[in-house]
C-alpha cells in the first residue's frame, strides 16, 4: 500500500501600521517558501540559514546639520574617514532637503509698510549609516574634533 505524505503550510498575518496618523493598517502575508519534503520532522536542519533567526544588525545613524556647507562636508569626511580606519561598513553621506526659513521685516518701524526686506537661514542635513560597527569604531567616533557650526546627533539601532 503506496502512502502519500500530505504537507500543510501555514500563513502568517502581520499587521502593520499604514501611517503614524490614521488607524488604516495594512496587512502582509508571510509564506514560508519551501514545505518538508521526504523529512518526517516539520523542522529544518541547523545547517541552512533562517532569514527570519538571523541576528539583528547594529546600526550607528549619524544626523549632521549645518547653516554652512563647507563644514559640514568637513564633518561628513572625518566621520567617514574614522570609521573606514576601523574596517565599518558605511553609507552616505546622503544630503537631506535643506530647510529655509524666511523672516520678512519692515524696512522702516511706522511708514513705508509696503516696503520690506526678506532674510533666510539655510539649514543644510546630511545622514551617515553605520553599518555592524564595533568597539574600535564607537572610540573612533568619540574622539573626533569636529567642527563647532555643526550639530550631531547619533542613534544607535
Amino acid at each position: 500500500m503506496a502512502s502519500a505524505m500530505v504537507t500543510t503550510t501555514t500563513a502568517t498575518t502581520l499587521l502593520l501600521p499604514f501611517s503614524s496618523s490614521s488607524s488604516t493598517r495594512t496587512s502582509l502575508t508571510v509564506v514560508p517558501l519551501a514545505s518538508c519534503s521526504s523529512s518526517s520532522s516539520s523542522f529544518s536542519s541547523p545547517s541552512k540559514a533562517d532569514p527570519f533567526n538571523a541576528a539583528p544588525k547594529q546600526k550607528i545613524r549619524i544626523k549632521l546639520r549645518s547653516y554652512w556647507v563647507p563644514l559640514i562636508e568637513q564633518a561628513c569626511q572625518q566621520i567617514l574617514e574614522a570609521a573606514r580606519n576601523s574596517n565599518s561598513q558605511t553609507m552616505g553621506p546622503v544630503p537631506l532637503p535643506t530647510k529655509k526659513r524666511v523672516y520678512c521685516v519692515l524696512r522702516s518701524p511706522h511708514v513705508n509698510k509696503d516696503s520690506r526686506e526678506h532674510f533666510e537661514i539655510r539649514t543644510h542635513r546630511r545622514l551617515i549609516d553605520l553599518e555592524n560597527p564595533n568597539a574600535q569604531t564607537i572610540d573612533a567616533l568619540m574622539q573626533l574634533d569636529l567642527p563647532a557650526g555643526v550639530d550631531v546627533e547619533v542613534k544607535l539601532s
